[in-house]
């Protein structure tokens, strides 16, 4: 198959149709398909607007029990069927008693009002029995419980009621007279079953029968034990963003994927030659095959999830570039077209193999301990792997292996120049010499990081984790800037003098870039509020109508807020805490099992020590550019973690396969030599990564999309440390670690 010229047609054209399929899907109603193209996937919040809310018990007194959140979570589904609101998510967290809520608006919403849309979905449920007039003649006050069965005489499926004694004399009332007709169940306005009355029933035991299946019955029972729930349910943690705040951003977020994607496949193609082309229908196929993947399984991709495909664009290179390099070395030795390809696919797999596993770690670790956002960055991160070791491993190969089989393919100079071709030996570069130099620049950009610290007045954690409330509100009207803060400098005094336990700071945003003097025809009021309490929809009224009031003739509109209760806040560091340090050991314990050959504890150890490295710098980092540490900086830290690894175990790889030719040469010289034979892919890979997120950041920061500057900008800086650490901190660490084992060795 691999010396089949037809195979290299056969995988464009495939590589072709599952493009268009991603991108602009596939329906036939005939054949029953129906794939989403990329335009119709299923978008987060941040994209569309929406809500997502987290409920809990109001003044019960104890944590709910797991049949009441299964109640509650029913009771909220059929609020949300009642508005047509399928595309939604409702999950419980039985062990802290919490319902999580997440939906976008609806595609044609014109009116949208967050702080209703939460009151009506977190108040008391109204059960209701009603007879065929519509007259109620039982609540859901009056039934005791709820419970499905399966009836034992026709298999079928029903409901056993228990009522209370109120219950029984309403009930007993009822049947007697609407014996063949029927009694209708209603969930607040929507009706959920309408039951014949088969006879008069005098006991506190009924059956609603004949029910269909299990899923039914099992509902029904939820949604009528609902509707006698003792408590009301409240929110301390909460987002809603408008439909108009995320309306340009998935375009942004394309057209700068677009952007890298064909930026770093010019560079491959002019790179690379025959590599090049092949590695760019390679990198199609990896990124179709992952937007496809997503479509299928209904993932929600957010913007983080957006730039996590953008991300992989870059990160999708690798494979490709270590095949081509190995590929160009045995054709340097002398080797033919095909013993070349064979031997440089057989000698680049295992560095592929391994770099992607670690990666594979750390999206494992992001979708065990990830929230939110972080969850649509993890999948996206995810199934670029899986992509990458169908698409960057073997469809590489078949590709290589086919295009070569034309005559006019099969010189040395389409895959490398000739003066490159004429080069023979690689330099070795003495990179363990200059190690003093790389440990005092590391020094000082620790000593930076740190007095920037203190200048800044310590670290800032976002809201994600330290708790608190951010409140976005849109403003028709243009006023001068010193006029802007003048007057939200007072409302936030009047703000926090009216709402207790809080700091509140205001900041007016959208100036007009030209002159500064005016605010632009449509621009932000931000309102800030750090404390130790959740902000209450009452509180957050009292927002909005201070703000009203001292800006009367300004249009004031909600556009979107951010709530986490401190009890969140603190959650969300713990996991992100434990997340980092999991990763870190999975991947030093890899490493270890991996590279025992070359003595693979140490390896990990060095390694761990340049991540330890890399992910300092990217915290200080956010601390000079003043971004509050969040869940961008998990992500960072974490991606980073996948990154600067897998290019560190590109150079081990290398380590170990010269250690198994040569035992007498000295380490330092050994682990020079890795290290200069890997630095054109390093670079090179570097390069794509980082000009891929560079162009995120540009999009990012010229729209406004501050949630993917806060990934970005980071990512920049983090992506070159993670090279720089790969070159010159880890190599020449672990030439220390085994020079000092010789010595003791020899003192013995």
């Amino acid at each position: 198959m691999y010396k089949n010229k037809a195979t290299f047609v056969v995988i464009l054209i495939l590589t072709l149709m599952i493009s268009y399929v991603s991108f602009f899907g596939l329906h036939n109603p005939i054949l029953g398909i129906d794939i989403p193209g990329a335009e119709n996937m299923r978008f987060g919040i941040d994209i569309r607007g929406g809500v997502d809310v987290a409920f809990s018990p109001d003044n019960l007194g104890r944590l709910p029990t797991q049949d009441e959140l299964e109640s509650a979570r029913s009771i909220i589904e059929v609020r949300l069927d009642q508005q047509n609101i399928v595309d939604r998510d409702v999950t419980i967290d039985s062990e802290n008693g919490y319902i999580f809520v997440r939906y976008p608006w609806k595609a044609n919403e014109t009116v949208f009002d967050p702080k209703e849309a939460i009151k009506e979905l977190g108040s008391t449920a109204q059960l209701s029995f009603k007879d065929p007039d519509g007259v109620v003649v039982m609540t859901g006050a009056d039934v005791d419980s709820a419970v499905s069965s399966v009836d034992q005489e026709n298999g079928m499926y029903q409901v056993n009621l228990k009522l209370k004694s109120e219950g029984v004399s309403k009930f007993s009332e009822a049947t007697g007279r609407l014996i063949g007709k029927q009694i209708s169940i209603f969930m607040d306005d929507a009706e959920i079953s309408s039951p014949t009355v088969q006879g008069k029933i005098t006991s506190e035991d009924c059956v609603i029968n004949r029910i269909e299946t299990r899923a039914e019955a099992e509902k029904l029972a939820d949604q009528i034990s609902a509707g006698a729930l003792p408590f009301a349910l409240k929110t301390d943690n909460y987002t809603a963003i408008s439909p108009t705040l995320g309306s340009n951003a998935l375009e942004v977020m394309v057209t700068a994927g677009l952007v890298a994607l064909l930026l770093v496949m010019l560079f491959l193609l002019c790179y690379y030659r025959i590599s090049g082309i092949v590695a760019c229908i390679s990198l199609l196929l990896q990124v179709s095959g992952s937007l496809l993947m997503l479509a299928l399984l209904h993932i929600t991709v957010t913007l983080p999830g957006i730039a996590g495909i953008i991300l992989s664009i870059g990160m999708g290179v690798d494979a490709n570039i270590i095949i081509a390099e190995r590929i160009r070395e045995e054709l340097r030795a002398g080797k033919s077209i095909d013993s070349a390809i064979t031997t440089g696919f057989k000698r680049a797999f295992s560095s592929v193999f391994d770099g992607n596993i670690t990666v594979l770690i750390v999206s494992f670790i992001m979708l065990i301990f990830g929230t939110g956002a972080i969850l649509s960055f993890a999948y996206t991160l995810l199934f670029g792997i899986i992509m990458n070791f169908v698409a960057g491993v073997f469809v590489t190969r078949l590709l290589t292996m086919s295009i070569t089989r034309f005559t006019v393919f099969r010189k040395p100079t389409w895959f490398l120049s000739k003066k490159s071709f004429e080069k023979k030996t690689v330099k070795i570069i003495n990179f363990y010499e200059k190690r003093k130099v790389y440990f005092a620049v590391s020094a000082a950009i620790m000593a930076l990081g740190v007095v920037f610290m203190f200048v800044a007045g310590g670290v800032e954690l976002g809201i994600e984790f330290s708790g608190g409330a951010i409140i976005k509100y849109e403003m028709a009207e243009a006023v001068t800037v010193d006029q802007a803060k003048d007057n939200v400098d007072a409302v936030a005094q009047k703000i926090q003098d009216s709402i207790s336990n809080r700091i509140v700071n205001g900041q007016v945003t959208g100036i007009n870039p030209i002159d500064g003097s005016k605010m632009p025809e449509t621009f932000r009021l931000v309102m800030n509020l750090a404390g130790t309490d959740s902000l209450s929809m009452a509180d957050q009224e009292t927002i909005e109508k201070t703000l009203q009031e001292a800006f009367p003739d300004l249009g004031i509109k909600q556009s979107d807020s951010n709530v986490v209760a401190p009890f969140f806040g603190r959650l969300f560091l713990e996991k992100g805490i434990t997340a980092l340090i999991l990763s870190a050991f999975l991947i030093v314990l890899y490493v270890w099992i991996s590279f025992r050959k070359i003595h693979g504890l140490s390896a990990g150890v060095m390694a761990l020590i340049a991540l330890l490295h890399d992910v300092i710098v990217v915290f200080f980092t956010f601390v000079i550019f003043q971004i509050p540490i969040g869940d961008s900086f998990i992500a960072v830290a974490l991606t980073i973690l996948g990154y600067s690894i897998n290019d560190t175990i590109v150079i081990y790889d290398r380590i170990r396969e010269n250690t198994l030719h040569d035992h007498a040469t000295p380490i330092d010289v050994l682990v020079n030599k890795s290290i200069s034979q890997s630095l054109t892919r390093t670079i090179n890979t570097a390069l794509c990564v980082f000009s891929s997120v560079v162009i995120v950041f540009v999009f990012a920061a010229i729209n406004g999309l501050e949630s993917i500057v806060a990934f970005a900008l980071p990512m920049t800086i983090g992506t070159i440390c993670g090279c720089y650490s790969t070159i010159c901190i880890a190599g020449p660490l672990w030439i220390m670690w085994q020079k000092r084992k010789q010595k003791l060795a020899k003192s013995k």
